[in-house]
């Protein structure tokens, strides 16, 4: 089983002009980065090219992405 953890408490930090960057790993082992900005959400493979803007899901594609997922 993979070992992995999620932890992350803002107290209602506002994301204005900065961007959050969170490096995904299991078992120890980076899969990529996944930056949340204020336009959306972007992943950033480790081994794999950057997308730059190309690469970023809105977050009105995100929540339509989020709500039909089964």
């Amino acid at each position: 089983m993979a070992d992995h953890e999620v932890r992350l408490s803002t107290n209602g930090l506002l994301i204005d002009r900065i961007d959050l960057d969170f490096d995904v790993k299991i078992d120890g082992k980076v899969l990529g980065t996944l930056k949340v900005s204020e336009g959306g959400l972007e992943w950033r493979p480790k081994h794999g090219r950057r997308r730059g803007k190309h690469g970023t899901l809105s977050w009105k594609r995100f929540a339509d992405w989020a709500e039909n997922v089964a």
